[in-house]
């Protein structure tokens, strides 16, 4: 099933505390977004057709010094507006998502590999949760970047193995307060415990474009289209 799906990013927030020094120790930032979609599509499968509200937050930094490479840790959440046609609860949280990353140190100029750990909460569901490890490895050159991920799940009722997943993106920076993305991607689904009833293969691809103005240092606000 094809599916298009627009997103207006209301609000995107950055703060920087902590401090730095001569060992290049960073700055604890700490992100929020807010974003309105026109539906809920998680690796090719839809899960709420109507509209839904995705807020974020995500602390990076953590005093770990430039050269031991970068730690972050977040809470991202999916809030039902719709009810996708009785499908499901509408005005409450469907699903909270706990996560860590970690990029290692660069070797290579270009080339990045980042280690990380997600597990899905459902607040609908008692004691529902899926836990899951990727590893990622992203090159980019100028403006252009690629990357490859694996997601492996290693708990819950998920029935899903592993997630393989390719991707490309360009920036187009018009001005210095705004910028216009473009992104493709391909992935590869290995399912588990379905008695045949999916195959592994190809699961989904999606093209995407975006557009994003900073309004200032700390807030910037955008708008998205995803064909999926």
């Amino acid at each position: 099933m094809n599916k298009i799906i627009t997103t207006a990013v209301v609000a995107g927030l950055m703060v920087s505390t902590g401090w730095s020094d001569e060992c290049n120790v960073p700055e604890t930032e700490v992100s929020v977004s807010a974003d309105f979609a026109s539906a809920y599509v998680w690796r090719g499968l839809t899960v709420n057709e109507d509209a839904v509200f995705q807020p974020g937050v995500e602390v990076s930094g953590l005093g770990l010094a430039d050269h031991c490479g970068a730690l972050s840790v977040g809470v991202w959440g999916n809030y039902d507006i719709g009810d996708n046609d009785g499908a499901s609860s509408s005005s409450e949280f469907s699903e909270v998502d706990w996560y860590a990353s970690y990029g290692l140190p660069s070797l290579i100029d270009g080339v990045d590999f980042s280690l990380g750990y997600t597990e899905y909460t459902y607040p609908g569901i008692n004691g529902g949760s899926d836990k899951e490890l990727s590893a990622g490895l992203g090159y980019s050159i100028a403006d252009i970047s690629i990357g490859a991920t694996a997601y492996q799940f290693v708990g819950g009722e998920l029935p899903i193995r592993a997630y393989y997943q390719l991707s490309a993106g360009y920036d187009l920076e018009i001005d210095e307060d705004l910028m216009v993305s473009l992104g493709a991607s391909v992935a590869y689904t290995d399912y588990e415990g379905m008695g045949g009833l999916v195959e592994d293969g190809l699961s989904d691809g999606s093209l995407s474009a975006s557009l994003d103005y900073t309004v200032c240092d700390n807030w910037s606000v955008g708008a998205s289209v995803t064909y999926i």
